[in-house]
């Protein structure tokens, strides 16, 4: 009976020394969170107003659908009809010849395409509005009547003071073709200060002077200009 007791007290120790060692081994290392940062989606730069070019450098970002700019968003100036042509335009104070300040730039630009090409002339029509083509006069019972002006010095005056800006400029003076249409040919109403106002102008262009003499395009040649206009 005692060699049993023994016998039983052996197993229960080696089942309990073999149970000790199953036991999954305890894990010394001490556990560290990796920190791996958020991913984040870098999108294309942005282009509010689509003129290819990014927000972020586009100093105009409202420019308006399909309009030409520079590489900073804004707008480019394009004063050309087309390849071969380029127009003018400066208004002026009613009953005035002045030239303003502000249209010197578009001297400028005409003046820059007929140097980058010798077979171009100028074409220069000086126009008035209605009131400038009338004169107020009071008679001798002091009624305000109407009278014609000499309705062609105006528009003249206006046609040589943007020639005589060209030529100071080097633009040869047989390239340089002048009309006088008075008030002939209105862009606007003349009721209005404001349609007076578009009347009171020179429009101007350089074209090819093939162009000019044979009337390709009717409404730039010389036969249209003296439907309406005198040439001086």
């Amino acid at each position: 009976m005692k060699t049993k007791s023994w016998m039983t007290i052996g197993v229960v120790i080696a089942s309990f020394i073999l149970a000790s060692c199953q036991s999954t081994p305890k894990n010394t290392m001490i556990d560290k969170q990796v920190y791996v940062p958020p991913k984040v989606l870098i999108e294309p730069l942005a282009d509010t107003d689509n003129d290819g070019v990014p927000d972020i450098i586009d100093n105009c970002p409202n420019t308006p659908k399909d309009v030409v700019t520079d590489e900073y968003g804004c707008p480019v100036a394009v004063n050309l009809i087309g390849p071969l042509m380029m127009e003018i335009r400066v208004f002026f104070e009613r009953h005035s010849n002045d030239l303003q300040t502000k249209y010197l730039i578009e001297v400028e630009k005409v003046a820059e395409k007929m140097h980058s090409d010798p077979e171009l002339v100028v074409v220069l029509s000086g126009h008035t509005s209605e009131p400038e083509a009338v004169q107020i006069v009071v008679d001798i019972n002091g009624e305000m009547n109407q009278v014609e002006a000499d309705k062609r010095q105006l528009g003249r005056e206006r046609a040589q003071i943007i020639k005589s800006a060209l030529v100071k400029r080097n633009i040869a003076r047989d390239k340089i073709y002048m009309f006088d249409c008075a008030d002939n040919m209105p862009i606007a109403p003349n009721d209005t200060e404001e349609g007076m106002s578009m009347n009171q102008r020179i429009y101007g262009k350089a074209l090819k002077a093939d162009d000019f003499y044979t009337g390709s395009d009717h409404e730039q040649s010389l036969t249209y200009y003296k439907e309406f206009c005198q040439q001086f």
